[in-house]
């Protein structure tokens, strides 16, 4: 492996359950650190992520990604804090169910500060493999109208944690943006 002369930083930021810890396994080239603990209350699964999963990926002579996995809830944004300065890239994960939470999804977005940075963002839907085109566009429509309460527009698609090429097509997606952003 050659000297990292380059090194980016994406934060994967999701509530429970989206996949942060799946895609950053699925993708990373070395043993990821993941940070879950068994949950002590019924969350839908028996572990959760407690603080920041890391794993990288080599993307060229001298360049790397680092992949940053985030806990979702406002009570860990001390964690965004680390994070946050110099990103290359955001990427939220939400997963599509019963209830699309609004609120955690701006708060997330209003602390990344976006627009101030000038950080590319890309929304994905996990949990999406059996879903209608209708099912996709009802989710994708409540995303749209959040951001729009906000003054931002970012793709959104669908995407499979568990799948190698659905998680490189995200990071092509922030690639293209980081590259023709203002």
């Amino acid at each position: 492996m050659s000297a990292v002369k380059d090194y980016k930083k994406l934060a994967i930021v999701g509530e429970v359950g989206s996949g942060k810890t799946q895609l950053i396994s699925t993708i990373s080239e070395i043993a990821p650190l993941e940070t879950e603990a068994r949950s002590s209350v019924d969350i839908g699964k028996e572990f959760t992520t407690v603080g920041i999963d890391y794993g990288r990926l080599q993307l060229g002579k001298g360049m790397a990604l680092g992949l940053y996995g985030l806990p979702g809830q406002s009570r860990y944004s001390f964690l965004w804090d680390i994070v946050r300065d110099g990103l290359w890239g955001l990427l939220i994960l939400v997963k599509y169910g019963e209830h699309f939470h609004e609120d955690v999804f701006l708060s997330v977005i209003k602390h990344f500060d976006i627009v101030a940075l000038q950080t590319p963002i890309v929304i994905g839907v996990s949990h999406s493999e059996s879903l209608s085109d209708d099912d996709i566009d009802a989710i994708a429509s409540k995303i749209e109208s959040a951001l729009q309460t906000i003054g931002i527009t970012a793709p959104i698609l669908t995407v499979d944690p568990r799948k190698v090429e659905s998680c490189l097509s995200v990071l092509e997606l922030l690639d293209y943006l980081s590259r023709y952003r203002n």
